[in-house]
């Protein structure tokens, strides 16, 4: 009776493997020492020289430097096939601030721990897609673009920002988003052709 029984039932699935969340303000970072990093990093680099490829291996590198297991490089393929130039350079420089400690080992440890798949899609690979106009070129010359995107990649890991609740972290990077920015001038600008 018990082979009948279990014949028919049917079979379960296993769950989906989701990443640990993580609570925001459980992990906040200072921003001063990740803006650093991204000044030097920008400093330093050849834009020629930024690959997606080069920038995953690295992201791998990083895992294993914090005794994390990397992302599977199968699953980051269809997410990195829809990046186009801007949001390659900026996902290899978030990649090199990241490995430049621009924010702290044990921090960024707790970021990624158990949520590695997230940390590198939303923080990464998200920001460096959804920061379209903010360009290298406007990165080094830009102190408030350099902010923002600081605050993109923080918010984006999961993390906050020191000293600054999550609503506020929020409203500052609203304040600085270049792209609503820009859209405000433009909607600015067509009201002033019109009157």
């Amino acid at each position: 009776m018990s082979f009948l029984k279990n014949w028919t039932a049917k079979p379960t699935t296993a769950p989906a493997t989701q990443d640990a969340r993580l609570l925001p303000e459980s992990v906040p970072l200072d921003l001063a020492p990740i803006l650093a990093a991204l000044g030097q990093v920008l400093a330093e680099i050849e834009p020629a020289a930024l690959d997606v490829d080069v920038a995953r291996a690295k992201l791998a590198d990083l895992c294993r430097d914090l005794a994390i297991e990397p992302v599977d490089p199968l699953e980051l393929d269809p997410i990195a096939a829809e990046l186009d130039r801007g949001a390659i350079e900026r996902l290899a420089l978030l990649v090199l601030v990241l490995e430049r400690r621009g924010i702290p080992e044990a921090l960024l440890k707790r970021i990624f721990e158990g949520r590695a798949r997230t940390a590198a899609r939303e923080g990464l690979f998200d920001v460096a897609r959804g920061s379209s106009l903010v360009t290298l070129d406007l990165l080094r010359g830009s102190p408030l673009r350099r902010e923002e995107l600081a605050r993109r990649l923080v918010l984006g890991l999961g993390a906050s920002v020191a000293g600054e609740s999550l609503a506020e972290a929020r409203a500052a990077l609203e304040r600085l988003d270049y792209g609503r920015l820009m859209a405000e001038a433009e909607r600015a600008r067509r009201a002033a052709g019109k009157g």
